[in-house]
């Protein structure tokens, strides 16, 4: 008995220490899980873990890897892997870990003002090391487009986007999504930009002398962005007035323009030159006409013609009173040859009545095939009788070409022989005068006229052609200030 009495406390002591060993607490509940140590039960509280800062956090000593606490800055559950302090939703410690902000989410181009509006996008990595790639999704149509400054960031980076729309992108409101990624996070931000109508001018008819401005009453006090279009084949000209084919007119100075060309502009050449050597005439053809003249800024998209007029050809004259020898005495002589017409339609230079020999310039013909006129040409011999002698010419008379589209007129030259012969009676044919003029000879002679301007700018903006002397399908002539 008592053995019995020694070993019952004993065995007492060993079961409810074999229960400790096996114990499971529940909270709220009589029978916790049997896979659970601890299990909670609650309708109307839930399980608080400690809280603390980041630095409370990174004063504990030691931790164990699996230790959790509540990230009262980054409002995260976080865990001790053994490596780092996680939150709960971070996969590895090395993940890398971003905040993605935008500057503003939304833009305006009026352009009038500006074509371009921007917002700058805010990078702030916390975690990880590998770089964060920037990128833009966006469906705009022509003539809209984005660029941002950096595509690839790390750390702490700002990037600047920078939305453009042309003067001949449609007017609307456009969504324009940026994302940032790394390490399979991605984040969005959405820019959205609203672009303003311009005023839109098609025309349907030929037209002369083309005023933009007075042709559809547009306002002058204030800026406007004013778009033309030219369908294709229709046909710009001019007339004799020296107006140039096409003119933005008394609009703004600050006005935008664009011209989307695809007819044909043809500026008038010039008339060739006339009556070289006559008192007051200097025989120079006459410039040719210009195509556009701007008046402002200027976007210029042209798959059509825009050709400037060729300038018309010089002529060439002599007029003069030549001593001849007894028996004859002297001798008033006049010829020469007017310049030929440039492109387009130049007339020919023609003097009519007021020299005695003279061959006119042929004038040129018009439209996309124009051929420049020819200067007048004189060299069959010419060949008469006064009283006893007998007078032989023998000219090599040439007017200055007209110019093609684009192109300056030519000079032209002159010189021609004199003979003067007698007859006697017995001896035959004797000659008195036989002499070349100019004498001396000339080296310069009336200029041919230049070409008109395929584009003449005014010192105004101009996006499209840049400055220089074409001769393409599409241009010809300088495109000038």
């Amino acid at each position: 008995m008592k053995f019995l009495k020694n070993i019952l406390p004993l065995f007492v002591v060993i079961i409810l220490c074999n229960n400790l060993l096996q114990a499971q607490v529940g909270i709220n509940i009589l029978q916790p899980d049997t896979s659970a140590i601890l299990h909670l039960e609650s309708t109307d509280r839930g399980f608080l873990p400690p809280r603390m800062t980041t630095q409370e956090r990174n004063n504990i000593f030691s931790p164990m890897y699996g230790l959790t606490i509540f990230n009262t800055e980054d409002s995260t559950l976080q865990y001790y892997t053994g490596r780092c302090w996680m939150p709960v939703w971070q996969q590895s410690c090395d993940e890398c870990v971003f905040d993605f902000g935008i500057e503003n989410q939304n833009g305006n181009i009026d352009r009038i003002v500006s074509n371009v509006d921007s917002t700058r996008l805010f990078i702030n990595q916390t975690n990880g090391n590998s770089s964060i790639g920037i990128y833009v999704i966006a469906n705009l149509p022509d003539g809209i487009s984005v660029i941002i400054d950096s595509s690839v960031v790390s750390g702490t980076d700002t990037v600047t986007m920078k939305v453009t729309a042309n003067i001949f992108a449609p007017a609307g409101t456009y969504p324009i999504v940026v994302q940032a990624a790394c390490d399979g996070n991605i984040k969005s931000q959405v820019f959205v930009v609203t672009v303003d109508p311009c005023i839109e001018v098609n025309l349907i008819a030929p037209q002369v002398n083309y005023d933009l401005q007075a042709a559809n009453s547009l306002p002058t006090g204030t800026p406007i962005c004013v778009v033309l279009r030219i369908p294709p084949g229709l046909e710009l000209t001019n007339d004799y007035s020296g107006a140039p084919v096409y003119t933005s007119g008394n609009l703004h100075p600050q006005s935008k323009v664009g011209i989307w060309n695809e007819g044909f502009l043809f500026a008038r050449g010039g008339d060739g030159g006339v009556g070289a050597g006559l008192q007051g005439q200097t025989g120079e053809g006459d410039p040719g006409t210009d195509a556009m003249n701007l008046t402002t800024h200027t976007h210029l998209v042209n798959s059509g013609r825009i050709y400037s007029g060729g300038g018309g050809g010089g002529s060439v004259g002599f007029i003069a009173t030549i001593p001849i020898p007894a028996p004859v005495g002297n001798f008033n002589l006049g010829i020469g040859a007017g310049g030929g017409g440039g492109s387009q339609l130049g007339i020919g230079g023609n003097l009519g009545t007021g020299i005695g020999y003279y061959q006119a310039g042929s004038s040129a013909t018009g439209g996309i095939m124009s051929v420049p006129g020819t200067g007048g040409i004189l060299t069959t011999p010419i060949s008469f009788a006064i009283t006893v002698a007998q007078f032989t010419i023998t000219p090599a008379v040439f007017g200055g070409n007209g110019g093609g589209y684009g192109l300056p007129g030519l000079a032209g030259s002159l010189t021609f022989n004199l003979d003067v012969t007698i007859s006697i009676p017995f001896i035959g044919n004797i000659s008195i005068f036989n002499q070349n003029f100019p004498d001396p000879p000339l080296s310069v002679f009336p200029a041919g006229g230049a070409a008109g301007s395929a584009i003449k700018r005014n010192s105004n903006t101009l996006l499209g052609p840049i400055d220089g002397n074409y001769q393409t399908t599409n241009i010809k002539g300088p495109v000038i200030n």
